[in-house]
């Protein structure tokens, strides 16, 4: 079974610390019944918390595509953006103008 060490890994170190005791545990005990049990429930409450992990990280990740996405097809968004690129732009140059006259 050692090479199933590393096949899915999770976000949480820990938990993989986990998973690797689980399968040596289930290679040592020769899946003897009930003799990795308390290494699985560990096991059951890291897959839990990584999928909640997960399922944050898609939301967030979610929201922000859709944020960049209805900003790029709003033209007001993007004349604003404009706008503020140029202002941007001019106050670089004012002070580059500024510091090379000092």
């Amino acid at each position: 079974m050692s090479f199933l060490t590393g096949t899915h890994r999770f976000l949480d170190p820990k938990c993989n610390e986990i998973l690797d005791q689980f399968y040596e545990c289930i290679e040592k005990k020769s899946r003897a019944l009930g003799a990795c049990d308390g290494i699985l429930a560990k096991l059951y409450r890291c897959k839990q918390e990584d999928l909640e992990a997960h399922r944050k990280m898609n939301k967030v990740d979610t929201a922000r595509k859709k944020r960049e996405l209805a900003i790029a097809h709003d033209p007001i968004i993007q004349k604003k953006l404009e706008i503020l690129k140029r202002l941007q732009d001019k106050q670089k140059e004012q002070a580059a103008s500024s510091s090379s006259t000092s």
